[in-house]
């Protein structure tokens, strides 16, 4: 594992993403766009995904494992790029003391609605996401004055993986979905599963003009940099920031879905065993 990389006035240590599967390279991208200068060390448990049929106990369990991972490294900072661990692990480990600050989509994603200052929400997600309540109870405690819609979309992810992002079939299952929206717009909508940001372009035609798309892996990546920055977190400006990736599984498809998540190829991908590496 690296060493620790720090100067005084600089921290050029790594920061840790992971997530269940590939969703999460999105919040890569961002990042990487957002915070040239970071290194970055991504873990993708693809042998396990997806962890949303998975028991509370259990996402725990894993988040516990991926984090123990991502800690070997160094890290300075922390995000769960997965929906379900931000819903349904993260409200206990965030109440541990950490070597490092941690965060997931969720919060990023209602920091963004608050910081938008819309009122009207419209949150889509995958049906477990939805089904957890863990968007709208956050967005609600944050702000009881908001408005706020749930809509499960549980064709989106499929689709995307398939390759298709816009076109006929994709109209057809906004359609299908999002119908509501076109009668009774939403001021903002936030895409809340890491696969939906490849749906933003053909998003944006379809929803009414004026409606403001937020999508988790920016909102990540505005947090990671206001999160470094108040911290005092931040490389040395000027580095070429690299990026690692690290996968439980090297499934089927797994070098076509990674271009497409991450719009481009860089950085070395390793497979790993888990438990093994935990356990040492």
């Amino acid at each position: 594992m690296p060493a620790k990389r720090r100067t005084k006035e600089y921290d050029n240590r790594p920061i840790g993403l992971f997530d269940s599967g590939l969703g999460g390279l999105t919040v890569v991208r961002a990042v990487r766009e957002a915070l040239p200068d970071e290194d970055v060390i991504y873990l993708g448990d693809t042998a396990r995904v997806p962890y949303g049929n998975r028991s509370p106990e259990t996402v725990e369990l894993f988040a516990r494992q991926d984090l123990a991972f991502l800690e070997k490294f160094g890290i300075k900072a922390a995000v769960a790029a997965c929906n379900t661990v931000s819903a349904l692990a993260l409200p206990n480990i965030l109440h541990e003391k950490h070597s490092f600050p941690l965060g997931g989509v969720i919060l990023a994603g209602v920091e963004a609605v608050l910081a938008s200052g819309r009122r009207k929400v419209a949150v889509l997600g995958t049906r477990g996401t939805i089904a957890s309540g863990a968007y709208e109870h956050a967005l609600l405690a944050a702000d009881p004055r908001l408005i706020v819609r749930s809509i499960a979309c549980p064709l989106f992810v499929p689709v995307i993986e398939e390759g298709v992002t816009n076109g006929a079939i994709v109209h057809e299952i906004f359609d299908l979905y999002l119908a509501q929206l076109l009668r009774d717009p939403p001021e903002v909508v936030l895409l809340g599963c890491t696969h939906y940001p490849l749906f933003r372009p053909a998003l944006s035609q379809y929803l009414p003009k004026g409606t403001l798309i937020l999508d988790s892996a920016a909102a990540a990546a505005d947090y990671l940099s206001r999160l470094l920055k108040e911290k005092g977190l931040c490389a040395e400006p000027g580095r070429n920031g690299r990026a690692q990736y690290y996968v439980t599984d090297r499934t089927p498809g797994f070098e076509r879905l990674a271009r497409r998540f991450l719009d481009a190829g860089d950085g070395e991908v390793i497979d790993i065993h888990l438990a093994d590496v935990v356990n040492t």
